[in-house]
């Protein structure tokens, strides 16, 4: 039995700016990592529509924490403006790597370990 679920995680950035969106423009539900990241490619494509800069990535998580739970939560398309406007609603953020995790290798593996 899988005991990791995923979340999906998209960011949309200034394309000339090292600044991002303080809010996520999407987190979106998986029962696995491979569903999510199989997801990725087209969810960030759609994202792409409304911002030219996306980041994602797939977030393994416990997935007792998702338990008949589907969550899909996109933003509001008029916060996106930010990126084409000259506001200072934005934050300057540090650009980083995502590494894809192994198995046995996820936040919650040494959890149930804690004493």
């Amino acid at each position: 039995m899988n005991t990791l679920a995923a979340l999906m995680v998209l960011v949309a950035c200034h394309p000339q700016q090292t600044s991002c969106l303080e809010e996520p423009v999407a987190v979106i539900s998986y029962a696995s990592g491979a569903e999510c990241r199989a997801a990725l490619p087209s969810e960030m494509d759609k994202a792409r529509r409304m911002a030219k800069l996306i980041y994602g990535d797939c977030v393994p998580v416990n997935a007792e924490l998702l338990a008949g739970r589907q969550i899909r939560r996109t933003i509001d398309p008029v916060k996106l403006s930010v990126l084409t406007a000259t506001s200072k609603a934005r934050i300057a953020v540090k650009a980083f790597s995502a590494t894809a995790m192994t198995p046995g290798a996820g936040p919650f593996d040494s959890y149930g370990e804690a004493k």
